[in-house]
C-alpha cells in the first residue's frame, strides 16, 4: 500500500484512498472525478485533450455521446461538477484551465 500524498500548491492528493485536499479540506469527489483531477495534476501547465481526460475515465476508445467526438461533451460535464466542488470550498478556485476545442490544464503553481 502507497502511503505518498502528492502536493500541487494547495491541492493535497492522497492515491491509496482516492481522496483529495484544497486548502485543508476534503473535496468530495467520486472516483472517476478523482482519476481527472489526478491526471489534470500529474503534470501541471500541460494541455491535455479531451480524449486523454475521457480515456482515464472509460478507458481507451471508449465511445460515447453522439458523433465521433461526443465523448467532449462527457469530459465537459466532469470538469463542470469538479469546479463546483472545489467552488464549494474557495470560491476563487481556478486551478483548472480550459484550452478551447482542445481540452484542459491543471494551472503551474496552484
Amino acid at each position: 500500500m502507497q502511503n505518498e500524498i502528492v502536493r500541487r500548491g494547495a491541492l493535497h492528493l492522497f492515491p491509496d484512498r482516492h481522496r483529495a485536499n484544497w486548502k485543508g479540506h476534503e473535496v468530495s469527489l467520486t472516483l472517476r472525478e478523482y482519476a481527472i483531477v489526478e491526471r489534470l495534476a500529474e503534470q501541471p501547465g500541460q494541455d491535455l485533450q479531451y480524449r486523454n481526460l475521457y480515456d482515464v475515465v472509460r478507458g481507451t476508445g471508449f465511445s460515447a455521446g453522439i458523433g465521433d467526438e461526443g465523448y467532449q461533451v462527457n469530459v465537459r460535464a466532469f470538469i463542470k461538477r469538479i469546479r463546483r466542488k472545489f467552488r464549494d470550498i474557495d470560491p476563487q478556485f481556478n486551478a483548472i484551465e480550459n484550452y478551447p476545442r482542445f481540452g484542459y490544464r491543471w494551472r503551474s503553481g496552484k
